[in-house]
């Protein structure tokens, strides 16, 4: 992977090749943005570039050996280390990262680089578990870091999903953070810094990876994902400058699998407080994978920022990605609006917390659908004020 692979980040490209040209390489960074910005990308581009044999100033050769193996993501000084599913006794017993790394380069290279939790945990065959980075992990880095290298000028370790190194397990490897081999670099990848403890956060040099811009998600879903245009603008608008997100929705739109119309049924649902219904669909969503309950729950909030746009007549700003949803979207705000949004955002945020600290699912789908009955009742009633 080579900086130029890399469309847009422009900044953040220079600020990385300059620590290199200038020789002040932190030894360990942590790459910190939201989904879908190119922070694994960057990494390994930064990584390629420190062990180019015959760089330029502004990039990696790209066909030296070392590039070459980077370009497989087979270097032998090129370490990762990311969530998997811990085994229970009498499964088959895999307990660290390169247990998988023959399904993490597959999955890397399928997904151009972007790659995401609800997809990595399908490669894995495990979608309806969580991973973490454990205790085996970390004493798996120490081990890995402890030699030398083979190769390249820098032992690379990338932890991709820092955040969810495993909180008890973590203080294993602050030491060789804090004091690592020589020409060892560690580069953790993050979205959420608070999750993240902070004796980690600490020991590390944050390296801020902004969202990508209109015109970079473009070319980007055009030159790697190839999408026509199309195809593409009708949902820039809707990514905020994510790749992952913009990807799903284009092969959503295009495979007819679940994105809005799920929500649609739901909202349905608790607007004409079919308990009974309601009962049964949270029942079937609890069953589906902690991903993709939170996806569920995501898209909940996204529409109501859509929804006051409408109230507020600025629908050039919406992000929809197709005429259905805008007609959803038009229909749905005449009861969300802006009395009572911020308390629906609220109870979609405060639900995506509870999966994410692993709280009963169907509790927290049954909770939610009752009090948004109430909320779009309350709606009801004040339109007819």
């Amino acid at each position: 992977m080579q900086f130029q692979e890399i469309i847009g980040q422009e900044d953040v490209k220079n600020k990385l090749i300059q620590t290199v040209l200038e020789n002040r390489v932190s030894h360990a960074q942590l790459f910190l943005g939201p989904a879908g910005s190119a922070k694994l990308a960057l990494a390994i581009a930064y990584a390629q570039f420190i062990n180019c044999n015959n760089r330029s100033e502004s990039d990696s050769c790209g066909v030296c050996p070392s590039c070459q193996q980077f370009a497989k993501l087979a270097h032998p000084d090129l370490h990762f280390s990311y969530p998997i599913i811990i085994r229970k006794r009498g499964e088959d017993r895999k307990t660290i990262s390169k247990d998988y790394i023959r399904e993490w380069r597959e999955y890397l290279l399928e997904k151009h680089y972007f790659p995401e939790l609800i997809g990595w945990y399908t490669k894995m065959e495990s979608e309806k578990k969580q991973g973490v980075i454990g205790a085996d992990e970390c004493n798996q880095i120490i081990k890995t870091l402890s030699y030398k290298s083979f190769e390249g000028k820098y032992k690379v370790m990338i932890i991709w999903m820092a955040e969810l190194l495993y909180h008890s397990a973590a203080p294993k490897i602050l030491k060789i953070l804090e004091e690592p081999p020589e020409k060892t670099l560690f580069i953790l990848v993050a979205e959420k810094q608070e999750q993240i403890i902070s004796t980690i956060l600490s020991r590390t040099q944050i390296v801020n990876i902004p969202p990508l811009d209109d015109t970079a998600l473009s070319n980007t879903l055009s030159a790697q994902f190839g999408y026509s245009e199309d195809q593409i603008s009708a949902v820039v608008k809707n990514a905020g400058g994510n790749v992952i997100k913009a990807a799903k929705i284009l092969e959503e739109s295009l495979s007819g699998d679940f994105s809005s119309g799920e929500f649609r049924e739901w909202m349905l649902l608790c607007y004409q407080r079919k308990y009974k219904n309601l009962h049964e669909f949270v029942g079937k969503t609890s069953r589906n994978s902690r991903a993709k309950q939170k996806q569920l729950l995501q898209y909940g909030l996204s529409l109501s920022r859509n929804c006051l746009l409408t109230v507020y007549g600025r629908q050039e700003l919406l992000a929809i990605s197709d005429k259905e949803e805008e007609k959803f979207t038009m229909n749905f705000s005449k009861f969300i609006n802006e009395k009572n949004a911020m308390e629906y955002a609220r109870l979609f945020e405060e639900a995506i917390l509870h999966i994410d600290r692993n709280g009963n699912a169907a509790v927290v789908f049954m909770d939610l659908s009752l009090r948004v009955a109430h909320l779009l009742s309350t709606g009801i009633a004040e339109r007819k004020q």
